[in-house]
């Protein structure tokens, strides 16, 4: 799939989260991300999860976006700034504007909402702005990520089986 640029970053919260690009100063919470198993069994961080490779993921961050790849952004505490967890966009299809979403939330927060608050900001900006649908690929098992689809308005497109995860959708 190739990408279409994706020039505006949304400036998108409320009372209880805020999205924003990543800083420098988030490597220690994407290294700490990168090393939860959690999260581990939900996405895709890459071999090297070294403070070293997460200062090079998040340099990299803008040049992701501008190039159409990815998109990913921090849904961060509106009070302190701090990382809660991340939502994002990769596997964009420009000509069909769709893309696959995913998204993770820290250990410690963990059943406050976070991630249906982030989830439903972002996909609420994506499906009325750059995109007209929005996949998640969601494990049985993760029923944390099943309940925050569901609650962010997408639609069970094909249930899991014992060798591919769900496929859910929301559109414009």
């Amino acid at each position: 799939m190739s990408g279409a640029p994706l020039v505006v970053v949304p400036d998108l919260g409320d009372e209880r989260v805020r999205l924003r690009p990543w800083r420098p100063t988030d490597v220690d919470a994407l290294v700490a991300a990168w090393a939860d198993p959690a999260v581990i069994a939900g996405s895709s961080p890459p071999a090297d999860r070294s403070p070293t490779a997460a200062r090079r993921w998040i340099d990299g961050w803008d040049e992701r976006r501008r190039a159409g790849v990815a998109m990913d952004l921090v849904i961060a505490d509106p009070d302190d700034d701090r990382v809660l967890g991340e939502v994002g966009v990769a596997d964009i299809d420009s000509e069909r504007r769709a893309a696959l979403v995913g998204w993770w939330v820290a250990g410690p927060e963990r059943g406050r909402g976070v991630a249906t608050a982030g989830v439903g900001r972002f996909t609420d900006w994506a499906v009325d702005g750059p995109f007209s649908a929005l996949l998640a690929r969601i494990a049985g098992d993760n029923h944390a990520s099943l309940v925050v689809a569901e609650r962010c308005g997408y639609q069970l497109l094909r249930p899991a089986t014992d060798h591919e995860p769900s496929v859910w959708a929301r559109r414009a």
